[in-house]
C-alpha cells in the first residue's frame, strides 16, 4: 500500500469532518484510529490521491476490503458501492432511528457488504444518538 503523506491525511480527515464517510461513525467515539481507504483499491489501479481516498472506520474499511461493489439483493445486478467522492450520502441512505436504510442500488450493496446494520453496530449507534454524538 502506498504511503499517505501527513498533509494528504490531514486533508482527508478534515474533509470528512472526522467521520467515517461510509457509516458516518464519529472519530471522537472510536476506540481505534480511522483509516485512509482507497475507494478504488490500488490493485484495481486506484491512486493514492485525494479524489480516491476516503476516511473510513476500521469496521467499514475491513468489510469493504478491495471490493468495488457487489450483487444488488433486489435486482441481482452487479452494482458499485457508494462513492463518497462522487455521490452524496443522503441520496443513497437515510437514518431510521439507529438504522441506516438504503435508498438506491448502490446504497443496498453498501449496507449489506459493509454490514451497517449488524446488531452490535446498531446498539453502538443507538448509544451515540442518545448521547448526541451521532447525527
Amino acid at each position: 500500500m502506498t504511503y499517505v503523506s501527513a498533509h494528504l491525511r490531514k486533508l482527508i480527515i478534515e474533509r470528512a469532518n472526522q467521520r467515517c464517510e461510509y457509516c458516518l461513525f464519529p472519530g471522537s467515539a472510536a476506540l481505534f484510529s480511522f483509516e485512509m481507504e482507497h475507494i478504488i483499491a490500488e490493485k484495481h489501479r486506484g491512486t493514492t490521491e485525494a479524489e480516491n481516498l476516503a476516511l473510513a472506520c476500521p469496521y467499514c474499511n475491513r468489510a469493504k476490503g478491495t471490493d468495488l461493489g457487489s450483487i444488488d439483493p433486489e435486482t441481482g445486478k452487479l452494482t458499485p458501492f457508494f462513492n463518497p467522492r462522487t455521490q452524496k450520502w443522503s441520496d443513497h441512505f437515510q437514518m431510521n432511528g439507529a438504522e441506516i436504510a438504503p435508498l438506491t442500488a448502490e446504497g443496498r450493496v453498501t449496507v449489506v457488504i459493509l454490514q451497517f446494520n449488524q446488531s452490535e453496530r446498531l446498539e453502538e449507534r443507538k448509544r451515540l444518538i442518545s448521547a448526541g454524538q451521532y447525527s
